[in-house]
């Protein structure tokens, strides 16, 4: 890969200088009902032209629901998905052969994402102490599609490798989200604490994941590697086209204001065509908020067959 490699030493050592304290988080400020729990921009009606009907507390009432969305998403994949699955390549070192300075950052990047599952627990107990005594899921919890690809992924992650891609995925845009968190003046601090706390670890995971690819997706025969850029197709295109959140969004808009039920399905048009809004698709998932994770896609040929998984992705030359 000729993308430029950090030495996996120097990020094992970055991992045991600066270790995460969840403890030492300022969880004493709590989470004001009145702030701003998220960046405005990032909202899933902001982008649309529905969203001029919004007022001020709906808009908030929206931001809230969707900033808590993004932090169950991320213990989703830290917890059910990415933790579990390095685990099964580290707790099986002779099949899958890693460097053992490679073997030792996947091991900090285990460790971590528990740290992470923690924190984003507390900052939703914090967030919605009623709604989260129970630390349940209660909007990813509900995607049918969700336990089975867990399931699958963490069987086989020798085969479906394109975990290492969702991997990065979801890791680069954590830094993206940190960067508009830290940018908006009117959020929560707390929540803007977590972010930068994340953002640290996550900086270095994703060039973990650089060696990863290295050591096991260019191991891969290109039918195989072909295959998994399908499949990442259709898993990445539940992130970049996103159903349940949304919806649970809507509903909560609707509750803070009955009225705009009249406008319904004006909202659902808006919210059925994310994959298609530009504007949606360049503040999530374009080259300017993931591009260490693009230009590692340019690197390979496969991803010529990258299509509407990734819609804001255009390759450039390796």
């Amino acid at each position: 890969m000729t993308t430029h490699l950090i030495d996996p030493q120097v990020l094992h050592r970055q991992a045991t200088q600066r270790p995460l304290d969840v403890d030492g988080l300022p969880w004493q400020l709590g989470v004001s009902k009145d702030a701003w729990w998220g960046p405005e921009c990032i909202g899933y009606l902001y982008h649309s032209p529905s969203y001029e009907r919004l007022g001020d507390a709906e808009r908030r009432a929206g931001a809230r629901v969707t900033a808590v969305a993004k932090v169950e998403n991320f213990i989703y994949f830290e917890e059910h998905l990415l933790g579990p699955i390095a685990q099964r390549v580290l707790d099986r070192p002779k099949r899958y052969r890693l460097p053992e300075d490679v073997a030792a950052c996947l091991q900090d990047f285990v460790d971590e994402e528990a740290k992470h599952t923690e924190m984003f627990w507390r900052l939703l107990e914090a967030a919605e102490p009623e709604t989260y005594a129970s630390r349940t899921l209660q909007i990813y919890g509900r995607h049918p599609g969700a336990r089975l690809l867990a399931t699958a992924l963490e069987g086989g992650p020798g085969f479906f490798v394109f975990w290492i891609w969702l991997a990065m995925l979801v890791e680069e845009r954590s830094l993206d989200l940190y960067r508009k968190y830290h940018q908006d003046p009117r959020v929560d601090p707390l929540f803007k604490a977590v972010y930068h706390a994340h953002m640290v670890d996550e900086t270095r995971h994703v060039s973990i994941d650089m060696h990863l690819l290295t050591h096991l997706w260019e191991r891969a025969p290109m039918w195989q590697r072909r295959l998994n850029v399908v499949l990442l197709d259709h898993v990445a295109g539940q992130m970049t086209a996103p159903r349940v959140a949304p919806r649970v969004m809507l509903e909560a808009i609707l509750r803070e204001a009955p009225a705009l039920r009249a406008h319904r399905v004006e909202f659902e048009r808006d919210l059925a065509s994310l994959a298609q809004n530009q504007a949606f698709q360049r503040t999530h998932f374009s080259r300017d908020a993931m591009p260490r994770t693009f230009a590692a896609m340019d690197h390979y040929p496969e991803f010529a067959l990258a299509r509407r998984g990734l819609p804001a992705y255009v390759r450039e030359s390796a």
